[in-house]
């Protein structure tokens, strides 16, 4: 079951204009220097891949060489200079056949670090997409407070007006009138305030986002019927710290399973062929020589280095998974906690929202009672205070319910398939 939830007491002007959520974040996602390290990051991973994949491919190398050199021979009865010209020319190959499986190996762990830099990227989108969310609300929340304390505060400035000349004719005491100042500096102060953080919430929103936030669309569509158990079920999953863990024990087992490779015996091919031309100026002599050969590298003894590198990464994976059933439990408190707070707000949703009403229907009766002198100004006053204060108790009940809830999608590892298609390409 879905619902759509809607602020009040927002004034909107130009709704064709609204921003969005979806386009705030998308806008997010787009501007942000982060992404564009992030996609950095990833290429460079693949290269990764790539290199460790080349491991399994031949070695070919040539060489190409020259060499002139004369000398004088003398005789008893002839002097000469020979001159001689060489060149050469020689193609190698190497070939690994055998090497326990460590190239393989490394390959495999290259493929893992390349999918925790997705992970990563990941996670790094989805706390921007938090950011925006959070700046968004937060401006929306600012501008319920400012529309309640202009409403306050033109209500407390009339009223001021009317009990100062009331007094100014002697209908009025000193305590009314003092009162009445009293609601008046207050209306004012909260006034000034909820125009400072408005302002302050926009020049934030616009740094995160990377746009004005003029007529923000109020309607937020939000799945409310949603299951703690399968939060949970969900989150151990699809979490990205999860996901990071699970990879680093693999990571782990692979550098483990290296090292014992680097016990077991390697064999190499090798084959070159080789020309050579030498010239004379009387004579010349051509050489063409190919070879073969097979190295067979069997390791003995290596200071006990391997053995204890082994007994290092065996250590490792066993604090890997220690590390990784930690990490289930605290993440099966937080979304408890989390969906504690969802919960917990919403009721305080319904109970502020019921709360404006009855201060609303207070506040009309007390205004007749005023009228007809059974009720004090500063009846009056209190009355106007908390109808504001149940509508801001409203605003930021609101607030935290909606932030509530795509704290949860995180912690669940969801909150980016609502936004996929903002979510840049990076296979």
């Amino acid at each position: 079951m879905r619902f759509i939830y809607t602020l009040t007491f927002i004034l909107f002007f130009n709704i064709a204009n609204a921003v969005s959520i979806s386009e705030s974040i998308k806008s997010t996602v787009e501007n942000n220097v982060k992404i564009r390290i992030g996609l950095e990051k990833i290429n460079e991973a693949k290269e990764l891949i790539a290199k460790s994949s080349g491991e399994l491919l031949p070695d070919i190398s040539s060489s190409i060489s020259g060499t002139y050199s004369n000398s004088e021979v003398e005789t008893s009865t002839t002097e000469t200079t020979p001159e001689t010209f060489t060149d050469n020319y020689k193609l190698t190959i190497k070939q690994n056949l055998l090497d326990g499986g460590y190239d393989n190996l490394e390959i495999d762990r290259s493929k893992i670090l390349f999918e925790n830099e997705k992970i990563n990227f990941e996670m790094t989108i989805n706390d921007l997409i938090l950011d925006a969310i959070n700046g968004y609300l937060t401006v929306l929340n600012y501008q319920v407070a400012l529309e309640a304390n202009k409403i306050n505060y033109s209500s407390v400035q009339k009223l001021y007006e009317e009990t100062n000349t009331k007094y100014e004719i002697g209908s009025a005491t000193i305590f009314d009138l003092q009162a009445a100042e009293s609601s008046f500096a207050n209306a004012e102060l909260n006034l000034f305030e909820a125009e400072q953080n408005l302002i302050i919430g926009k020049k934030t929103f616009k740094r995160i986002v990377g746009l004005e936030p003029i007529d923000l669309d109020s309607l937020i569509d939000i799945d409310s019927n949603i299951s703690l158990d399968t939060l949970i079920q969900n989150g151990l999953s699809n979490n990205f710290s999860i996901k990071l863990l699970i990879n680093d024990i693999t990571n782990k087992e692979i550098l483990f399973q290296k090292e014992q490779s680097t016990k077991k015996p390697s064999l190499d091919f090798t084959g070159s062929a080789e020309y050579s031309d030498t010239g004379h100026i009387d004579s010349g002599s051509e050489t063409t020589k190919g070879t073969l050969g097979l190295t067979l590298t069997i390791p003995i003894f290596k200071q006990g280095i391997d053995d204890s590198n082994i007994r290092k990464y065996h250590s490792q994976i066993l604090q890997a998974e220690l590390n990784l059933e930690d990490t289930k439990e605290d993440l099966r408190i937080s979304i408890s906690n989390t969906f504690k707070d969802f919960k917990v707000n919403e009721y305080k949703m319904i109970a502020n929202d019921k709360s404006i009403s009855s201060n609303q229907t207070s506040l009309d009766i007390i205004k007749e009672e005023y009228n007809l002198g059974t009720k004090t100004i500063s009846d009056l006053l209190t009355q106007e205070e908390n109808l504001l204060l149940a509508k801001l108790n409203y605003s930021n009940s609101k607030k935290d319910y909606l932030i509530s809830y795509f704290n949860l999608k995180s912690l669940e590892g969801s909150l980016l398939e609502n936004f996929k298609e903002y979510i840049p390409s990076f296979d």
